[in-house]
């Protein structure tokens, strides 16, 4: 848990003391009321909670993979084991946000000491006003990862050591309250610097699925990401991360690994946790003959790779109509030791991807043989 403190110092000297660790701090805290609150802040719902309603079915019919000799699902990586954008242009009305490179950005820091979540950082610059409901969808796809910071009023770490509940910095809208989460320290300061007479502040960084579990257990309305941001800034209701949350990982795993600096074993961590993690597939009812199959990629020199997704929000990123299909790992064992000249499986095409390969996925294989003994 990282924390920084603030005290009332001019406004070079928001963020004081340097990040430090505790391994003993609580990962979900009880939430407080604040004492104070932003000001100049009024919170508009831009997201209709439908847009995200039934995404990701609970069941589904058996599915097929297309023939190997029938046009893929999905457009083909350019080259191996990178995968492509979508045929149509990046620029075309209905795109989503763009997607992000195969490879997980450098990690920055924006206040030296204090890591940024760089992919909710990049994707909420994306954001401006009258943005469509895909296009925040996106922003909450990118922010299922890594951590967020949270505004504490007063010291969080004597706070902690004390055993008292965070009292978490809150925006309030009539009778409605929206906890504040930030994408980077800066703009934890940036928000501190919209209050006329700021009181002592902290900035505590917590994983994201816990900082989304305190908006939905606690009596909140919703969520602002970067609040002092605007038009860079999203409002998401409580009903719509309860539902991204039903869906997700509570650890994140999967999403983590391919989000995080690449590692020599990285791919093989990956194969790893494809033995025990549910994932998602991309269904699409558009094959010759009305066959309803799973999206698949082809490299340039015909290798097949299964398209898996951590989140359905990963199926919508790319805007193709599929449909987010559960998929448990007997299932993806069952048909990679049935289609044996599959390759292997790419990951969250939108990106950040990571192609996993046949010999990477021991793991599942050996799901499957169990099954057969």
């Amino acid at each position: 848990m990282a924390l920084f403190s603030r005290r009332k110092k001019s406004a070079d000297d928001v963020v004081a003391d340097h990040i430090e660790t505790e391994d003993s701090a609580v990962d979900a805290p009880e939430v407080a009321d604040a004492p104070s609150e932003p000001a100049e802040v009024t919170p508009t719902i831009g997201i209709s909670v439908q847009a995200f309603r039934g995404v990701g079915a609970q069941a589904g019919p058996e599915v097929e993979l297309p023939d190997a000799d029938a046009a893929p699902a999905a457009s083909a990586p350019t080259t191996a084991p990178a995968p492509a954008a979508p045929a149509a242009p990046a620029a075309e009305p209905e795109r989503k946000l763009p997607l992000a490179p195969a490879m997980p950005p450098e990690q920055t820091e924006t206040v030296a000491g204090m890591k940024d979540n760089v992919l909710l950082r990049e994707s909420l610059k994306e954001v401006e006003q009258g943005a469509t409901n895909e296009q925040l969808l996106g922003v909450l796809r990118q922010a299922l990862q890594g951590h967020m910071y949270i505004r504490v009023n007063g010291d969080a770490r004597a706070q902690i050591s004390e055993g008292k509940p965070l009292a978490v910095a809150v925006v309030r809208d009539g009778d409605r309250q929206f906890m504040l989460a930030f994408s980077s320290a800066a703009a934890v300061r940036d928000s501190v610097q919209l209050e006329k007479d700021p009181t002592a502040t902290s900035a505590v960084a917590q994983p994201v699925t816990s900082v989304l579990q305190q908006v939905v257990s606690g009596d909140f309305a919703g969520l602002i990401v970067d609040n002092a941001s605007a038009p860079h800034r999203v409002v998401f209701p409580t009903e719509l991360l309860q539902k991204a949350l039903e869906q997700a990982d509570v650890d994140m795993t999967v999403k983590s690994l391919i989000a995080a600096p690449r590692e020599q074993d990285t791919a093989a961590k990956v194969g790893e946790a494809l033995a025990t993690k549910r994932m998602w597939v991309a269904v699409n009812e558009g094959n010759p003959g009305g066959q309803v199959g799973i999206a698949e990629a082809q490299t340039p020199d015909g290798k097949r790779f299964l398209q898996l997704f951590s989140h359905p929000l990963e199926v919508l990123a790319l805007g193709r109509g599929d449909r987010p299909l559960p998929f448990e790992p007997l299932q993806l064992a069952k048909i990679l030791s049935s289609h044996i000249d599959m390759a292997g499986v790419i990951i969250d095409p939108a990106g950040p991807s990571i192609v996993v390969e046949r010999d990477a996925l021991t793991s599942v294989l050996i799901l499957a043989v169990d099954i057969d003994d």
